[in-house]
């Protein structure tokens, strides 16, 4: 006599190991609506991936021209951050997308993109963070290792912009210890005015991440929470 075992006989821990070689696309396309128990392992049982987010934050701060767009007022623009499918589009014509299939981070501004389900809004709009024009992170180094030069593309964008900005005060309100030396340098080598901001870029950016870091954990165990939700089918509207 044959014996079938279907999949849903399967034990917990042996359907996990199967969970651990399907990315999660896969995980939630196969499982998450076929009955409660795997809809609840594909649930609580899959996390985001750190190094992925890392990469989707790298990638986003490069997206636009943060140093022209982003304000230093209050700190900066607001913004949100909400697991969703495939790579955030650059522009609707222009979305420069390597991948539209797995699990992915997108960040919304304040009076952007606006999440439909209310439940999923609700929990991403608690974890507000706040960017500003030194979130643009395009790192350069000498290829001179006599120099041992290292700069942020934007920087002299930026100080340019002291007018709109107010880029004067806010470093003097911020970091004072720099202050100094980008603004009563007698050197007017740019060159070197781009190197004095290597700190204040540095430090921004430990900033940014900190946050947006702290936003995606509370936000994933969050959304964990509700029954419904389903990171792959997450809606937006203009």
């Amino acid at each position: 006599m044959v014996t079938i075992t279907r999949f849903d006989d399967l034990s917990p821990e042996l359907i996990l190991c199967i969970f651990d070689y399907l990315s999660p696309y896969d995980r939630y396309n196969s499982f998450f609506n076929c009955n409660y128990r795997l809809h609840e392992l594909v649930k609580k049982r899959t996390e985001f991936n750190r190094k992925e987010l890392n990469a989707d934050i790298l990638r986003f701060s490069t997206l636009h021209s943060w140093y022209k767009h982003l304000p230093l007022d209050n700190d900066g623009m607001l913004y949100f951050i909400v697991p969703t499918k495939g790579q955030q589009p650059r522009y609707s014509f222009d979305p420069c997308v390597t991948d539209a299939n797995d699990l992915h981070w997108w960040f919304i501004y304040e009076g952007g993109e606006y999440i439909l389900n209310e439940h999923v809004r609700a929990i991403v709009t608690r974890y507000p963070f706040r960017l500003n024009p030194f979130f643009y992170h395009n790192e350069h180094k000498s290829t001179d290792q006599s120099l041992n030069r290292r700069w942020f593309y934007g920087g002299s964008i930026i100080l340019g912009r002291d007018e709109r900005l107010h880029v004067r005060t806010w470093i003097s309100n911020n970091y004072p210890e720099h202050f100094d030396r980008i603004f009563n340098s007698s050197d007017f080598d740019l060159r070197r005015k781009e190197d004095s901001l290597v700190p204040i870029f540095d430090s921004e950016w430990l900033k940014a991440t900190t946050a947006i870091y702290k936003a995606a954990i509370q936000i994933w165990k969050d959304l964990k929470e509700l029954d419904d939700f389903n990171p792959f089918q997450t809606e937006f509207t203009q």
